[in-house]
């Protein structure tokens, strides 16, 4: 099993999540909601987006054969995608929110509307957005053997039971933390998903031309300042 190749991608695909920076997002769509309800509604939604991005994690590598799709052109695009995910992150403009629902007889049955409110734009492109899409399909296609797949498919859904318990159980730190907190705590994972995107592009870029990537750097210590 490549552990470094876990390691990478554990760190990925948490910063692209982000299980905190979503609360105040969370907040915003299930504040009203009962705790027990909210509690369903983590479950609908990290379920239907875990499901959606293994599906990508394990056939990525068909997919792009499929497709005819080069896989330096594809982390090219990748990577500007997992960009503009990262700016709006930065921005904070990773979302629009959707009108409350109303309230339902039951627990379970006010979770299910609910739910089918938020998933655009929680479950996407939030959680299944270019971003976690990008990043799957590309460590899925570093995966050889087939315990690096059942690896990197552990990580997924071990960051998705996290932050189905974050979601679940956010209502007892809503009130106690300043949402200025949460606000920064997005801000910085941005920039790490921001320079994950920009290593994308760079790498691609290495293997579409190749001269570009072994030339020297025209950057010239010596130049620094001197303009």
């Amino acid at each position: 099993m490549n552990w470094s190749l876990l390691l990478n991608f554990l760190a990925a695909i948490l910063a692209i999540i982000n299980p905190v920076g979503l609360i105040p997002i969370w907040q915003e769509l299930t504040g009203d909601a009962r705790p027990e309800v909210r509690r369903k509604i983590a479950w609908l939604v990290t379920i239907v987006s875990v499901i959606i991005l293994l599906i990508f994690l394990n056939t990525g590598t068909y997919l792009l054969t499929f497709f005819g799709i080069n896989l330096a052109v594809f982390k090219i695009a990748g990577g500007i995608l997992l960009l503009l995910t990262a700016l709006s992150m930065v921005q904070g403009t990773a979302t629009k929110l959707e009108e409350r629902d109303e309230k339902a007889e039951t627990a379970y049955g006010l979770a299910k509307k609910r739910f089918r409110k938020i998933l655009v734009p929680l479950a996407v492109p939030m959680l299944c957005g270019p971003g976690s899409i990008t990043t799957v399909l590309l460590y899925g296609y570093k995966a050889t053997f087939f315990m690096d797949y059942l690896g990197l498919s552990i990580v997924l859904v071990l960051n998705f039971a996290l932050l189905s318990v974050v979601l679940a159980y956010s209502y007892k730190i809503e009130n106690q933390v300043d949402e200025l907190f949460f606000v920064a705590f997005t801000r910085i994972f941005g920039i790490m998903v921001a320079a994950i995107a920009v290593q994308f592009m760079v790498e691609g870029l290495a293997a579409v031309f190749p001269a570009w990537a072994e030339g020297p750097s025209v950057i010239k210590p010596d130049s620094i300042g001197t303009q």
